[in-house]
């Protein structure tokens, strides 16, 4: 197959960029012919390594408004171009995330009618991050003009979403939000690991009331990384010597990042907290295998590829159980669970994981067990191919029978 993949940008590091191109690679390992298209790429401040060998299409232009309903307009015009650029010969096309499945109509419209399998990482509609916010922060309002202006924009993105063949989700919760807001009966597909990148160190028992613990992600206030700090201050007030370091990269929100710092200084354990900003890979890789435990709190978040790059270098993980990866995962056995926003419950998870080695070194050990077993990017790839000839054999089906009448 002749397989398109739209992704907004390849000139930032992120879960959907390592998701798109970890896929084009997969494809290309299974004998397809493989274009990743964008509207916006850098190689070197994507992932560079991995695009070695790529095919990478790109507009080289992305006009972003900060009025949402002017950035309508843009998106339109961007998609429009992009679809054109696009080989005409493409017999699927397999876009990721926000705008790109407006990329695929207007392929469909301008170029060729080939089948399209949107792959959606998180919810793109404005009341869903308006809903969202709110939960992330109850004081943050909207007016109602402007929620209404939401909901005819999220009306006109429904239009372009339900022209898709199908709908791929990461986890049970988006696939609830895809029947919802869009009436699809979604299809479940994990994401991937390449498990050669995050070498396996057996966790043992740790020094008495020790532990470095880690936390990561692109900043954004869905991260939670406040509820790390909150949980290292409840337990070094309960004699725990516990250090947190959290990286990332600050630009997406630079005001979370102060906020953040500002809450370290407040509680008095500001050396005890590190922010590095954004990691290379072999620096990431070496912060698993340092670290004692891995914090990910994140509320509302869809899977979680930190959570099982942790988990794959033995790194016992504590996950909300608001992410989509805990859907995977079995309290006490690969993970400990915690119910979201809780730094409480975060605290007593780690203070176990610290004072009772059996569950410990019993998490080190399934975890690494579970992700082997189910994490894998050519799983991903397996999936998402059957999941293209049932929808292109579905479409040939309907061509014939409307030939026939």
């Amino acid at each position: 197959m002749n397989i398109a993949i739209i992704v907004r940008k390849l000139n930032v590091r992120g879960g959907v960029q390592r998701h798109v191109v970890c896929l084009a690679r997969e494809f290309a390992k299974k004998g397809h012919t493989v274009t990743l298209y964008t509207f916006l790429y850098d190689k070197e401040k994507c992932y560079a390594e991995l695009l070695e060998g790529c095919r990478v299409v790109s507009l080289g232009r992305y006009s972003a408004h900060a009025n949402f309903l002017f950035d309508i307009l843009a998106q339109n015009r961007a998609a429009k171009r992009l679809a054109l650029k696009m080989d005409a010969h493409t017999d699927i096309v397999n876009p990721h995330d926000h705008v790109c499945y407006k990329v695929a109509v207007y392929f469909k419209k301008y170029v060729k009618d080939a089948p399209s399998v949107w792959t959606m990482h998180d919810m793109p509609t404005r009341l869903f991050s308006y809903a969202r916010a709110r939960e992330l922060d109850p004081l943050f309002r909207k007016s109602l003009a402007v929620r209404l202006a939401y909901a005819l924009a999220d009306w006109y993105e429904r239009r372009f979403i339900r022209l898709q063949d199908a709908i791929a989700v990461l986890d049970r919760r988006d696939k609830a939000l895809a029947r919802r807001f869009f009436g699809r009966d979604a299809l479940i597909v994990r994401n991937g690991l390449d498990i050669a990148k995050f070498p396996y160190r057996a966790r043992v028992s740790l020094l008495p009331k020790q532990a470095k613990l880690l936390m990561g992600g692109v900043f954004f206030a869905h991260r939670r990384f406040e509820d790390g700090i909150e949980a290292l201050k409840l337990l070094r007030d309960r004699g725990y010597d516990a250090t947190l370091m959290i990286t990332g990269n600050y630009a997406a929100d630079e005001g979370y990042y102060r906020r953040l710092a500002a809450l370290a200084d407040a509680r008095g354990i500001r050396t005890q907290v590190v922010f590095t900003g954004e990691l290379p890979e072999s620096r990431l890789a070496e912060a698993y295998q340092a670290c004692d435990i891995f914090l990910f709190p994140n509320h509302l978040q869809s899977w979680g590829l930190a959570v099982f790059e942790a988990s794959a270098s033995g790194v016992p993980v504590i996950v909300s159980r608001s992410a989509g990866a805990s859907e995977v995962l079995t309290d006490g056995a690969t993970a400990l669970l915690v119910h979201p926003k809780s730094p409480e419950e975060i605290a007593r998870a780690a203070a176990r994981l610290i004072d009772d080695p059996i569950v410990y070194e019993k998490l080190s050990r399934e975890g690494r067990a579970l992700v082997e077993r189910e994490i894998s990017w050519s799983r991903l790839a397996d999936q998402m191919d059957g999941i293209f000839r049932a929808v292109s054999a579905r479409r040939s089906v309907k061509s014939a029978e409307t030939i026939v009448l």
